[in-house]
């Protein structure tokens, strides 16, 4: 009989998982535990299989805790949305495929607004927040579920308003928004447009402010299976490891050096409208239909759109021209965007 002090609760195990629970009480590893099973008739494969499962159950009940003592120099922070994000990880092989996240990181020195550490059992990774709860993850789904983890919080930080779903680039000082649903480009022009001299502010999330002032997230540049190529032409071979989303797109992260950490006005709001044909050119969009897009893109921490936030909408449509881009190929989607930025457009 096991007692879930946590959950008042009472659970009978069986031959198999009792027989787990004292292995792991006498201190024995998992692969020791798989041969042990194999001596009660259970094959190999259904011995990790199940072992994993109830220790998995048995860490959701409460009743095992995590020994989450790990080495303080395996670690290192960084700044996201104006706030500190502190990662520690067991080792460094897995310490390696967090950094890949962030475009620039440091030592850590304690006082985050955001923690998170990671730790290996077996052949799955557990990770915790600053709120202790235990989720857990293949190692190559690790990189996209923490930085899930982290957007989620900086939305709901009560220093911003609401959030838009867009990219955010900035040349001298003057903000340009990319718009657009998923499969519209935005990473991939964002990328173009980086090459061609902008400065990187975020390619997934704006955070804005009361008074209309945004600031992205600039983790590093998610860029899909489909822009590989383009970016070995780029940057070569240097960002060739390959992270798995939950919804099971294969990505790649580039961290930009010289990221955008400040917030900025918007000069030009543009929302993408990816065709199969034709050239690229840019339509102008009165400011009510601005609104309404960006209502449709924006989401805030409590899935409503205060009136301080609507007051924040209308300052940014008021202060920037709307405009659509429709296009088919992202460099000639580069020359437009150039041109618009350079006056010339």
């Amino acid at each position: 009989m096991l007692f879930s002090e946590t959950g008042q609760k009472i659970f009978e195990l069986d031959r198999v998982g009792a027989f787990i629970w004292c292995k792991l009480a006498q201190g024995a590893s998992l692969e020791d535990i798989y041969q042990g099973l194999g001596t009660l008739g259970v094959d190999a494969h259904t011995a990790r299989q199940f072992t994993r499962r109830v220790v998995d159950i048995w860490i959701d009940r409460a009743l095992l805790e995590v020994d989450w003592r790990m080495p303080t120099d395996v670690a290192f922070s960084a700044v996201l949305g104006r706030h500190r994000i502190g990662v520690r990880a067991a080792n460094p092989d897995l310490l390696r495929w967090l950094r890949s996240l962030f475009c620039v990181s440091g030592q850590s020195a304690g006082g985050d607004d955001i923690a998170i550490e990671a730790m290996m059992l077996d052949e799955q990774v557990l990770w915790r927040g600053e709120d202790s709860s235990i989720s857990r993850c293949q190692i190559e789904a690790l990189a996209p579920t923490i930085k899930a983890h982290i957007t989620e919080r900086l939305i709901r930080s009560n220093r911003w308003t609401f959030s838009l779903h867009a990219a955010s680039l900035v040349k001298d000082g003057a903000g340009l928004l990319l718009c657009g649903q998923p499969g519209a480009g935005k990473s991939t022009l964002t990328l173009q447009l980086v090459d061609a001299g902008l400065r990187y502010a975020g390619d997934d999330v704006a955070l804005v402010g009361t008074d209309g002032a945004i600031c992205g997230i600039p983790f590093a540049l998610t860029v899909k299976e489909g822009s590989w190529d383009l970016l070995s032409r780029l940057h070569g071979d240097r960002y060739d490891a390959t992270h798995c989303r939950s919804d099971g797109v294969l990505v790649r992260y580039v961290p930009i050096a010289d990221a955008y950490h400040q917030c900025f006005s918007a000069s030009w709001i543009i929302f993408l409208n990816r065709v199969a044909s034709g050239p690229a050119e840019l339509t102008a969009i009165d400011q009510l239909d601005s609104m309404k897009r960006l209502i449709d893109n924006a989401f805030a921490a409590d899935g409503r759109l205060s009136q301080a936030g609507f007051s924040a909408l209308k300052r940014i449509v008021a202060g920037a021209p709307s405009l659509q881009l429709t296009y088919c190929e992202a460099v000639e989607a580069r020359r437009v965007l150039m041109d618009l930025c350079n006056g010339k457009a």
